[in-house]
């Protein structure tokens, strides 16, 4: 009974569509362009980054090295996923 009331009020609730600023849009856009390569690049770097300790760590047989190598190339990789899905997941959050 009680779900019922709240998905009716939460259905009146509007849903604005998005406007870019008057002042500054462009400039946010920009921002933002710049923190979206930033990332790009960051994901790039922590996978050579990692692929360069695990080697090192193979080479001269320290095993928690190449542990820690392996792990940054996963985390470079799990956030290049993330990075690649997350713009359409956004749009479609925001587009409705």
């Amino acid at each position: 009974m009680s779900a019922h009331i709240v998905i009716d009020w939460l259905v009146q609730i509007p849903n604005p569509t998005p406007v870019q600023p008057e002042v500054g849009g462009d400039k946010i856009l920009g921002l933002l362009n710049n923190v979206k390569w930033g990332a790009g690049v960051a994901l790039v770097a922590g996978f050579f980054i990692g692929l360069i300790v695990w080697a090192g760590g193979r080479w001269v047989d320290h095993h928690r090295a190449g542990k820690v190598g392996v792990v940054m190339m996963l985390c470079a990789v799990a956030g290049a996923i993330l990075y690649g899905i997350g713009w359409s997941l956004i749009n479609s959050f925001a587009g409705g």
